[in-house]
């Protein structure tokens, strides 16, 4: 039986998360592929298939199974609508999945959905409405760490991985999927892009590439993860997606 929602913040607390408003407008979530109060799920199934995630995941899980722990404990910060928690949950060595995301409706709505369509052991599953950066979970408590099209709308990223840090335990994983990759093609056109919106010749890459406020996305090149990670004490690897994303996989020593 899927355990109730807990939720770690006030009305006001949710309303000063950054970008929280974007993700908590229903008329807008109606719009989009996640879209699946109606049991249409094929529309989702479509664009997780499309977008290159579900195989982006499927390399992620191989590392998760290969792990040689038992009983794992799962943090998937940022869940959405548990459409990654629900496949984290069929993994026999994954005792738990903690599931936090600032999007309520998302939570309630629509991560029962992603249970039923992704056939998800719900008995596995437990969610937080909260930020991820003021995680309400014991330090070294979780054997890895998972993020899906979430690590990049952190604004205070460093801040995030010093969270995670105290909640994992030594030889825990840290695992990003669907980050932004920039290739050198992709630089160049930025940096070309740049020249003829602006008339000026601009190097900085975070101004070439300037994050979006309203969805949170923030653009880093993959320096910026190998700092971050490395600033941290991480082995990290990185794999270039088919789809043009990257994966991340970081180890903590």
């Amino acid at each position: 039986m899927l355990s109730p929602v807990k939720n770690w913040l006030t009305e006001d607390q949710l309303k000063n998360i950054y970008s929280a408003d974007y993700w908590n407008d229903l008329e807008a979530e109606k719009k989009k592929d996640w879209w699946i109060v109606d049991g249409n799920y094929k529309k989702c199934l479509a664009y997780l298939k499309r977008s290159g995630l579900f195989e982006e995941y499927n390399d992620a899980e191989i590392l998760v199974k290969s792990l040689p722990y038992q009983n794992m404990r799962i943090a998937d910060l940022a869940a959405g609508i548990g459409w990654t928690s629900s496949l984290l949950s069929k993994i026999d060595s994954v005792a738990e999945v903690h599931s936090v995301e600032i999007s309520q409706h998302r939570l309630t709505e629509l991560y029962e959905h992603s249970i039923r369509m992704l056939n998800g052991n719900e008995n596995k599953l437990h969610r937080y409405i909260g930020s991820f950066y003021d995680l309400k979970f014991e330090d070294s408590s979780f054997d890895v760490i998972f993020f899906s099209q979430a690590f990049h709308h952190a604004d205070r990223p460093l801040h995030l991985l010093v969270e995670c840090d105290r909640i994992l335990k030594p030889g825990g994983i840290i695992i990003l999927i669907g980050e932004h990759y920039f290739t050198f093609f992709k630089k160049i056109n930025g940096f070309l892009r740049n020249i003829i919106k602006t008339g000026r010749l601009e190097t900085d890459f975070h101004k070439i590439f300037p994050t979006d406020h309203d969805l949170g996305d923030h653009y880093y090149p993959v320096s910026d993860y190998r700092f971050m990670f490395s600033s941290m004490g991480y082995e990290m690897t990185v794999k270039k997606a088919k789809t043009g994303k990257a994966m991340y996989f970081a180890t903590k020593q």
